[in-house]
């Protein structure tokens, strides 16, 4: 059989095969004759309410792992890919760099920075689903952020820009606070969980409460911080927990012996309570310097118990928590000096903010 005749049989079942939607034929006779102009030219014909034949060679293209033949039938078929890769964010914030659509690329990257499991779901020939997982490091997940940052300072410089950016910003840190968090754990023998969990907010925390050093009890207010007002209303009972956890960490006691011995100077009493984790953690969460993203922590936790509307709760401020500590009949007079003295250090800093995408 010639060429010729070869050519008009294929020509014969490709019509039949546009005539009924026959996609598994159309795209088999394509790759047969490895005509991608005509592959191209039956897409455009046959544009159907689900995506059509085009729908069916994105899905094929992607199967077979072929992303580079995919994206680029994004240059005649923009809108059509744009739906197709909704369900594989993966691609779909290249496929919106293409398309100048810095801002859907910038929230596509953050998103899939932050997915615990982000699959990718097709349906195979039998009718079975499968399913392929992005398997992310946390050095992975970091920089897609960066991406992610790059893109929104691509979209526009205004006020909305900055925001993003913040939140962007502040999600790196969380990420490599994890990090950090992780590596003060040495009985984590497992490298895989280190370099590819992706915990919560919540969790974090948790993990900084069961730390031994000093400065997990700092970093969890760190995570609080870093997150969003929602997150600290929500949780505002581990927001306790991590005072108690700080006033824990300094022999109040003792502490109270020496300024009574020494007898203290003020500038000496500044010195000492520095450096206790009371006085630090007040700092950060409330001093002119501390970093919040909308409301600060005093719209949830306020630091003495004489601004609640409400005296009696016991755990209604930083105050009261300390009220509980078993030094606070003797000491308690130094530990409220140092959160009192704490909160002055440095005007707080506040981003107008939406929800965390780590929530």
């Amino acid at each position: 059989m010639t060429g010729d005749a070869i050519l008009k049989i294929m020509s014969h079942l490709l019509s039949i095969a546009k005539r009924h939607g026959c996609y598994k034929v159309m795209w088999t006779i394509c790759c047969d004759v490895n005509d991608s102009e005509l592959l191209r030219n039956i897409m455009h014909e046959s544009l159907g309410p689900d995506g059509g034949f085009s729908y069916y060679v994105f899905k094929k293209l992607h199967e077979s792992r072929q992303f580079s033949e995919l994206l680029r039938l994004g240059e005649e078929f923009p809108e059509e890919l744009s739906v197709f890769l909704k369900e594989h964010p993966d691609l779909l914030w290249l496929h919106d760099l293409f398309l100048h659509q810095y801002s859907s690329a910038s929230e596509t990257l953050h998103e899939l920075a932050l997915a615990q499991n982000v699959q990718s779901t097709s349906v195979a020939e039998e009718g079975e689903q499968e399913y392929s997982k992005l398997n992310l490091k946390l050095s992975d997940r970091k920089n897609l952020l960066y991406l992610s940052k790059i893109a929104a300072f691509a979209a526009g410089r205004d006020a909305g820009t900055q925001v993003k950016v913040g939140r962007i910003e502040a999600d790196l840190k969380i990420l490599k606070l994890q990090e950090q968090v992780m590596e003060g754990f040495p009985s984590i023998k497992d490298m895989q969980l280190v370099e590819h969990q992706l915990l919560h907010p919540e969790d974090l925390i948790k993990l900084c409460l069961e730390g031994e050093g000093r400065e997990f009890s700092l970093w969890a207010f760190d995570v609080f911080a870093w997150t969003s007002a929602s997150f600290r209303k929500v949780y505002r009972r581990l927001l306790e927990d991590c005072w108690r956890k700080a006033a824990s960490q300094d022999d109040w006691s003792k502490l109270h012996d020496s300024y009574i011995v020494e007898g203290w100077s003020d500038e000496e009493t500044l010195q000492n309570l520095k450096s206790t984790i009371l006085f630090q953690a007040s700092s950060r969460c409330y001093g002119p310097g501390a970093v919040t993203f909308e409301e600060g922590f005093d719209q949830v936790l306020p630091l003495r118990q004489e601004n609640m509307e409400t005296p009696g709760d016991t755990s209604s401020s930083v105050e009261a928590i300390l009220m509980q500590h078993k030094d606070f009949p003797v000491a308690g007079k130094l530990m409220l000096m140092a959160i009192m003295l704490g909160c002055e250090e440095g005007g707080d800093t506040t981003y107008e903010e939406g929800p965390s995408p780590m929530e």
